[in-house]
């Protein structure tokens, strides 16, 4: 066969569903990528991009169709890029998410299948309205100031009125901003438009409160935003707090270094197993309401607390998981970078007359050796890291303490199983029971329970 080439076209049997959704297939022993197919599909599609190891395409023609395939009923979806998996049927896109898993645990461990128990996906019964939070640019379009996202992997951007993994209050406190803000005739600001101030629009909607909270990411502040807070307060009596952010479009971050008050409260709150819990619009808070609860029940039935334990709570956020434990726990440790989280989790302790808990403004991998130095001996140690996984400065630490049980909730099954080859050195998997926090996305989340091995 001649060299591959972009723009070749070729027919491929796909063979398994990648980390991020797509359909892998093989030519000549080399992986190909299509985003939107399925295992046991057979599809014609062109190469898009060439590399050593592998090669990407887009789907030309389904040759054989998967009994799986449905269709996606997002207008959106084929140029959003957001769900890669809404075309997929939901039980399957549960069993693939399963093997993402068990891929990952391949990949990058020496553990056998049969040493690691995977539990059941647990799943949603309604598949569709469950985003408690949005974060969407602003851009200036042909059609006026419009609100979406850009499409993955590119600088395409989709203008989204309505997405249908987001709550509907949320879509629907977007399109009035949206409203309000042409109103006011205000832009987008880009380097065609450095007149415009609106970078980003932070909406955030908590069922069990029914209240919302509001921030415009701004490249400055502008007095006129005092109108549209007032006119947005008038059109939705569900915003309970609206806010603004000044930041740089070069900084990565959402937010700018402080928030400041447009209108009503700096914050919204949330009512969880009994507790009030404060949010600000910059403080880390669970996207999905429903599973959240499945996900902290999961954390405090794999505790087994008995009232004796000590605890320490890594990448605490607002410390709902720190108090939920302390309620059966002799004491706990919660940590988090995020000065916004500290600060809630420190008035959620107080609100909730919680007594039992220390919170630290730190890094896990700053404050968690410095908690152990300090003579601190915990019997639980719960992980909940961002992407990129643990940093080898904690799984030292974890090590070194033989802390007797680790719970570590994971985002991304790559980064798990790298850390897991680590931390299996001196533990046991009891089990990882994963969760679907994002229906129809390739997102995994998973809670893994580790105990020390005893010598």
């Amino acid at each position: 066969m001649a060299e591959l080439e972009v723009g070749n076209k070729v027919r491929l049997e796909i063979r398994k569903q990648g980390i991020n959704g797509e359909g892998i297939g093989y030519l000549n022993r080399l992986a190909i990528f299509v985003p939107g197919a399925i295992v046991k599909e057979v599809v014609d599609c062109e190469i898009v991009e060439l590399y050593k190891t592998y090669a990407t395409a887009k789907i030309v023609d389904l040759v054989r169709i998967s009994t799986k395939r449905v269709e996606p009923p997002c207008k959106f979806f084929e140029r959003c890029g957001g769900c890669q998996m809404q075309h997929i049927e939901y039980k399957e896109q549960l069993k693939i998410k399963l093997s993402i898993i068990r891929q990952a645990l391949n990949r990058y461990t020496k553990l056998s299948d049969d040493e690691v128990v995977v539990k059941k996906m647990l799943g949603m019964d309604n598949t569709f309205w469950y985003r408690n939070k949005s974060q969407m640019p602003f851009k200036n379009t042909n059609f006026g100031l419009s609100l979406g996202l850009y499409a993955y992997g590119t600088n395409n951007f989709v203008y989204v009125d309505e997405c249908m993994v987001q709550d509907r209050k949320v879509n629907e406190i977007n399109r009035d901003c949206l409203s309000i803000l042409r109103k006011y005739k205000l832009a987008a600001h880009d380097s065609m438009n450095p007149e415009g101030i609106l970078l980003n629009l932070v909406t955030r909607y908590l069922p069990s409160s029914n209240k919302a909270s509001v921030t415009f990411i701004v490249s400055e502040y502008d007095s006129v935003l005092k109108k549209v807070a007032a006119d947005l307060l008038n059109k939705n009596s569900v915003v309970d707090s609206i806010t603004y952010s000044v930041n740089k479009r070069s900084n990565p971050m959402m937010f700018g270094k402080t928030v400041e008050l447009l209108a009503k409260k700096p914050y919204i709150t949330d009512v969880f197993e009994g507790m009030k819990i404060k949010i600000s619009p910059d403080a880390f808070h669970q996207l999905n309401s429903e599973q959240m609860i499945i996900l902290y029940r999961e954390i405090a039935k794999a505790a087994k607390l008995s009232g004796k334990e000590i605890v320490v709570d890594g990448y605490c956020g607002i410390g709902i998981t720190t108090l939920l434990l302390a309620k059966n726990a002799k004491e706990v440790y919660g940590i988090d970078y995020s000065q916004a989280s500290i600060s809630d989790a420190k008035t959620n302790a107080l609100e909730n007359n919680i007594k039992n808990v220390h919170f630290f403004e730190d890094h896990v991998e700053g404050a968690l050796p410095k908690i152990l130095q300090s003579g601190v001996k915990p019997d639980i140690l719960v992980l909940d890291p961002p992407r990129s996984g643990l940093h080898d400065t904690v799984m030292k630490a974890i090590l070194g303490a033989k802390i007797p049980k680790v719970i570590y909730v994971s985002c991304n099954p790559s980064t798990l199983a790298k850390n897991l080859a680590y931390l299996t050195k001196a533990y046991d998997i009891e089990y990882i029971q994963p969760i679907d926090m994002f229906p129809h996305t390739s997102n995994v989340e998973s809670l893994t329970v580790l105990n020390c091995k005893t010598d």
